[in-house]
């Protein structure tokens, strides 16, 4: 910096011409005028339109991701209830679900002709629906009793009995065709 000082200091005339030339206001205001002026005009409509845009992009959104987070959520709850549950009976349970859900396939199918086969599969329906109540209710206490055989046996059997009960609901259904 002392150099730079020193430079200054010997060359102190030259920075002092304090005026510019005669009308450089004049010339500099008229080429800012000249200049076109960037602006942009929006009009009231199309700042309310993009403003509900994003208002349903948001609300939208809102939705997906509290969907999500439910899904997520319940998928958590039960696979923290499934893993309480010892492999084998897991792998029961779930094989008797598979099976109950295939039995009611086929009951909505064979309910689709007549007024007895609709009743026999709303019925169909309520049975499956109190078993897996009961199932839900048997789990809770094998989460509360681990490794009691008594109750791991009560929900096999109350897991058989979905396959028993849609069972016989199929067989009523054909016969009540015939």
């Amino acid at each position: 910096m002392d150099k730079f000082e020193k430079y200054v200091a010997e060359n102190r005339n030259l920075f002092d011409d304090s005026e510019p030339p005669e009308g450089h206001f004049d010339r500099f205001r008229d080429k800012l005028e000249g200049q076109p002026v960037a602006r942009i005009e929006m009009s009231r409509s199309l700042l309310l339109k993009i403003a509900a845009g994003l208002l349903i992009l948001l609300t939208v959104s809102v939705f997906i991701f509290d969907f999500a987070m439910n899904r997520i959520r319940n998928n958590f709850q039960n696979n923290a209830s499934a893993k309480e549950l010892p492999a084998d009976l897991q792998e029961a349970v779930n094989y008797y679900d598979g099976v109950a859900a295939s039995h009611l396939n086929k009951i909505r199918k064979l309910a689709c002709c007549g007024q007895d086969s609709r009743s026999l599969y709303s019925m169909a329906s309520g049975e499956l629906d109190a078993l897996d109540a009961n199932a839900r209710e048997l789990k809770k206490a094998c989460e509360n009793n681990p490794g009691d055989e008594r109750v791991q046996s009560a929900l096999i059997r109350n897991q058989q009995m979905k396959e028993t009960v849609m069972n016989n609901m199929i067989r009523q259904m054909k016969n009540a065709k015939k």
